[in-house]
């Protein structure tokens, strides 16, 4: 039974980090699952108040990372209000229509209509809509960053 935990919680952990690269899957969601299993089920497991704590601060961390990826890039490249309302709408309407992929597609051609369609500049509008890429990636480097961090502070509080 016990090395039957082990290894469920191993696989919820790896699921957490391929969470990070496929956007369907909740990644955290993962993680709390894990850490609450091995929690529970093995017996004399307690873990640390600095972890708890670290936990959930991570954790929401973690899901604001894109967002403020986003936002710093787009401010960066000179982006008002209107062009992270537009970030955010082609955010959903890919997640919506074109699942994974539209996460980064979707924002990247809302941003660049919004942006020509205002100022008639090619360029900037290019480089704005570029901007929510480079947010993107930037929050996934972060998530997953912040993601190896909770892992191996779990596995060293466990052990």
């Amino acid at each position: 039974m016990e090395l039957f935990i082990i290894f469920l919680t191993a696989v919820l952990l790896i699921f957490n980090i391929i969470g990070v690269f496929i956007p369907a899957l909740p990644d955290s969601l993962f993680f709390w699952i894990a850490i609450l299993l091995y929690r529970f089920v093995m017996s004399g497991t307690l873990y640390s108040p600095y972890f708890w704590t670290a936990s959930i601060l991570l954790t929401l961390l973690i899901f604001s990372a894109d967002y403020l990826a986003n936002i710093y890039f787009i401010k960066k490249r000179g982006g008002g209000r209107d062009t992270m309302l537009a970030a955010a709408v082609g955010l959903v309407v890919g997640i919506i229509f074109l699942g994974p992929v539209g996460i980064a597609v979707a924002p990247f051609l809302f941003i660049f209509a919004l942006e020509y369609w205002k100022s008639r500049d090619r360029e900037n509008s290019f480089k704005l809509a570029l901007s929510a890429i480079m947010g993107f990636f930037a929050g996934t480097a972060a998530r997953f960053f912040l993601q190896i961090i909770l892992i191996i502070w779990f596995i060293i509080e466990i052990t």
